[in-house]
């Protein structure tokens, strides 16, 4: 015999399922992100900078928002090389980087939006297989 489960826990279920937030992506792969542009851009320099820093092991940040005119930085503070790429749709290509070395900086053009946009290390694409692993945007 089945049991329904109890009202509460149901909720918890269904929010679950939804996906409503990236730090469970990011336990998939500590190399993704996802960044918020609140709105348009009228600059053609960065208003400020938010920093993602890569780490051995992650990022720092895995969700970030911005205004529109703001820039992205990606630092990396790893012996290992790394490379911000963007993934999903939209794609947002102005997040799509060079190769960085231990220490290298990466700066975005002044972003615009409104929109989502979801990022990785493109040389450490989430797992797609065995274990469960996998989920990209």
């Amino acid at each position: 015999m089945r049991i329904a489960p109890s009202l509460p826990h149901a909720a918890m279920l269904l929010l679950a399922a939804c996906g409503s937030s990236s730090p469970a992506a990011s336990t998939l792969n500590p190399y993704l992100g996802t960044l918020t542009i609140s709105s348009a851009s009228a600059t053609n320099a960065c208003a400020s900078v938010a920093p993602v820093v890569f780490m051995a092991g992650g990022v720092d940040r895995h969700t970030v928002t911005v205004a529109g005119g703001d820039c992205l930085s990606f630092t990396n503070n790893d012996t290992a090389t790394h490379r911000p790429a963007s993934i999903g749709t939209p794609a947002c290509v102005e997040l799509d980087g060079p190769v960085l070395a231990h220490l290298g900086t990466f700066t975005t053009a002044p972003l615009s939006g409104p929109k989502t946009c979801h990022w990785q290390d493109a040389l450490n694409p989430p797992s797609t297989g065995g274990g469960g692993g996998g989920g990209g945007y």
